[in-house]
């Protein structure tokens, strides 16, 4: 069941705490009881998740579709297929069956590992169209950049396509669904060209976005929209996000960073253009930077994002980016209001730049602080996460650095054996790409403590002045808060 808000607000926007679920993990470890595997997987959903978004497949589909083609890597899900089974239909019936909002996650355009030997992710259109992509000039000389391989939906194979998948799973799966969310950031690319040029080929998009419309609402389904956290990002990609919501086409939306979390989103910005009814969820990715997420860091992103306008939070991919025995749901304990979020203690981070896209909101992290020189970084505090009793600063930097927060000196204490704030899962370093990698060593980990009191709700800035003869990288800035 949805909680709505408070009766004060008119008008009522629903609160949700959504969880984005890319099926992956599932239907890549089926047993051959999947009914128990997935009655199982919906047991263990908390009672605080309102809504779930279950992902129907990325550039191969986990359904037994006639339109597209499925992950061949994917053995038991394939022979569940020739046995007559859906375990993907199957999933949905429980999760509605259990009271839950249920809705079909529609990744817009997956590329994962496009050059694939066994073509594990390749759409079937791509197959048949290897010309159908946003830059096939790019592909040929073999540009790693995966989204060079997305789908270009101004190209009409490429349009026909995508539109006969989203028939497919609305007229196959209705009846145990409450509503599709059309998730444009994974990835963000769907059209040819660049800057204007983009933007001027909208009307195809937003074309997509009217059909899709017409599908759900002759079924009485919802429809959702996952797109940029900023205007502006939405217009690098062609979203005419504004239009869509000022025409009814979206019951609501999600806005989001790619495969990053933001502690702010400028979701005001997104309010005065829809009108106070249209409900906006902000997405927690699993990582901030290159950090994964504890419970102190998720709560922290709540409460700022909250503090920002959400309407509830969507996290995006949680049950499948952990690796332990059981998906740590226990974490997600009072995100669903942001008067539960606030509660200590929390873990802030600056952003990083990671895998950030031109639609992104930009990185603040690393910078290189000259040598006799300073920088001055934000720090954004929420409301709702003061007053507190101890504060604490962890900084990552190749040397010590004197650090100054709203022109109060702020004290380095002594060098500390831990790496991290708080408790986090750190995951094998196998390739520089790996979280692990990132991880700074101790001799890098500086800390640093202040009276809490001098933090300010809203805007903050940090001093760090490099009192020697060399450059020194900052990497990462930590806020705890108690």
């Amino acid at each position: 069941m949805v909680v709505p808000l408070g009766a004060a607000e008119a008008p009522v926007r629903p609160r949700r705490l959504l969880v984005d679920h890319d099926g992956h993990l599932l239907f890549s470890t089926l047993t051959t009881d999947y009914r128990a595997d997935i009655d199982e997987e919906v047991r263990e959903i908390p009672a605080n998740v309102t809504t779930f978004l279950l992902c129907c497949g990325a550039g191969r589909m986990y359904y037994p579709t006639k339109v597209g083609l499925v992950d061949p890597n994917l053995k038991q899900l394939i022979a569940e297929h020739a046995r007559g089974n859906d375990p993907f239909g199957y999933f949905l019936e429980k999760l509605k069956a259990s009271g839950r909002e249920t809705f079909v996650e529609f990744r817009m355009n997956d590329v994962h590992n496009p050059t694939a030997d066994n073509h594990w992710n390749t759409p079937r259109v791509r197959e048949q169209h290897p010309e159908a992509i946003a830059r096939p000039e790019a592909a040929a000389r073999g540009d790693p950049e995966w989204m060079n391989w997305s789908l270009d939906f101004s190209n009409p194979q490429a349009n026909a396509y995508v539109t006969a998948l989203l028939r497919e799973v609305v007229a196959r799966y209705a009846p145990v669904m409450d509503g599709l969310q059309m998730d444009w950031m994974r990835f963000p690319r769907h059209l040819s060209g660049v800057g204007d040029e983009v933007w001027a080929k909208r009307a195809v998009l937003t074309r997509i976005v009217e059909q899709t419309r017409e599908l759900t609402k002759a079924h009485g389904l919802k429809l959702a929209v996952r797109v940029p956290s900023t205007l502006r990002g939405c217009r690098v990609l062609g979203l005419d996000v504004e239009d869509w919501v000022r025409r009814g086409l979206v019951d609501f939306v999600v806005v989001s960073e790619f495969l990053d979390t933001d502690y702010t989103m400028p979701i005001a910005g997104f309010r005065a253009k829809f009108g106070a009814a249209m409900p906006i969820y902000a997405s927690v990715e699993i990582e901030h930077g290159w950090q994964f997420h504890c419970p102190e860091s998720l709560r922290a992103a709540a409460t700022g994002l909250y503090d920002c306008g959400a309407d509830g939070i969507s996290l995006f991919n949680f049950v499948g980016r952990y690796a332990f025995g059981a998906v740590p749901y226990d974490w997600l304990a009072g995100l669903e209001s942001p008067a539960t979020a606030a509660r200590k203690p929390l873990l802030f981070s600056l952003p990083e730049m990671k895998y950030r896209k031109e639609m992104d909101q930009p990185a603040v992290l690393p910078v290189s602080v000259p040598a006799h020189s300073a920088v001055t970084l934000p720090l954004p505090v929420p409301e709702p996460a003061l007053p507190a009793w101890r504060a604490r600063l962890l900084i990552a930097a190749d040397a010590p650095l004197a650090v100054v927060l709203d022109g109060h000196a702020v004290e380095l204490v002594a060098p500390l054996h831990p790496t991290e704030m708080f408790a986090e899962y750190i995951p094998p370093s196998n390739n520089a790409s790996n979280i692990g990698s990132h991880r700074p060593t101790r001799e890098q980990s500086h800390f640093y403590r202040f009276d809490a009191a001098w933090l300010q709700a809203g805007a903050n800035t940090l001093e760090l002045r490099n009192d020697t003869d060399t450059p020194v990288e900052v990497t990462r800035v930590n806020l705890g808060l108690w």
